[in-house]
């Protein structure tokens, strides 16, 4: 897929991936955040610094986090697993986080498994199983949440969308890393449409 993915970039002479880079943009210049209370709080986590801790992004996302529970008492759920062998998750990390500035643990849940988006939300999909007429509130960082929307409404996982930053002129610091997710974006998009036209359903059954 990957290989098609970039076949059909050089076939558009590179507007597939600028549509998809247009779109990471537009979802990051727009998005709020802030969320409606009463809704649950979904964090997807991010890599931890060399000493397994937090990052400055990851922190931002789990700072909106507890600003967000603070406003309505929801239960925050932190999304992530090991990225490196015996290494710390990144959920484990983000949970302690919020714990040590004053959130109960029991407002706090983990789902530890995933290496990656993808695998993040199909791990929350399974282990909490979705309410049509329940959106939870996804908090990740500006130039995350395009992808990580795309992969949830994929999923069939109702939510609305929260920016870990304020400010929205943050989204262009982070330009190198956008571009990354339109590639990823664009490489999805891909897979998915061929699933479709072939039906190919192992596939499907991979990303969906």
């Amino acid at each position: 897929m990957l290989a098609l993915s970039f076949a059909l970039m050089l076939v558009s002479l590179g507007a597939s991936l600028l549509l998809a880079f247009g779109h990471v943009l537009w979802v990051a210049l727009r998005a709020p955040h802030a969320g409606a209370s009463g809704s649950a709080i979904v964090v997807l986590g991010m890599r931890l610094d060399a000493a397994g801790e937090p990052t400055a992004g990851y922190v931002a996302r789990l700072d909106r986090a507890m600003v967000l529970w603070q406003a309505g008492d929801s239960t925050i759920i932190i999304l992530g697993g090991r990225t490196a062998p015996g290494a710390r998750t990144e959920a484990d990390a983000g949970a302690a986080w919020l714990r040590a500035r004053g959130v109960p643990a029991d407002r706090i849940d983990i789902e530890d498994r995933s290496r990656h988006t993808l695998e993040n939300l199909q791990h929350y999909r399974e282990r909490f199983p979705v309410r049509t007429a329940e959106q939870v509130m996804l908090v990740t960082s500006r130039f995350h949440l395009a992808r990580s929307s795309m992969l949830a409404a994929g999923l069939g996982i109702p939510h609305s969308l929260c920016a870990a930053e304020a400010s929205r002129l943050s989204a262009f610091r982070d330009l190198p890393r956008m571009l990354t997710e339109a590639l990823l974006i664009h490489w999805y998009m891909t897979g998915r449409c061929f699933a479709r036209l072939t039906g190919n359903q192992r596939m499907a059954s991979r990303i969906s």
